[in-house]
C-alpha cells in the first residue's frame, strides 16, 4: 500500500522533482570545472611569471 503511494507521487511530480535536480547537477557541475580551470590557468601564469624571472 504505502510503496504504491510513494510510485504514484513519484510519476505525478516525476518533472517537478527530476527537472530541478538535473538543473542543479549541471550548473554545480559547470561550477567544479569553471573552478579548477580557474586554478589551473593560475597556476599556469605562475608559474611563466617565475621562469620570466629566472
Amino acid at each position: 500500500m504505502g510503496s504504491s503511494v510513494v510510485s504514484q507521487l513519484a510519476r505525478k511530480y516525476a518533472a517537478v522533482i527530476f527537472f530541478p535536480t538535473v538543473a542543479v547537477g549541471s550548473i554545480y557541475a559547470d561550477w567544479s570545472h569553471t573552478r579548477k580551470w580557474k586554478r589551473q590557468q593560475h597556476q599556469l601564469a605562475h608559474s611563466a611569471q617565475l621562469k620570466s624571472q629566472s
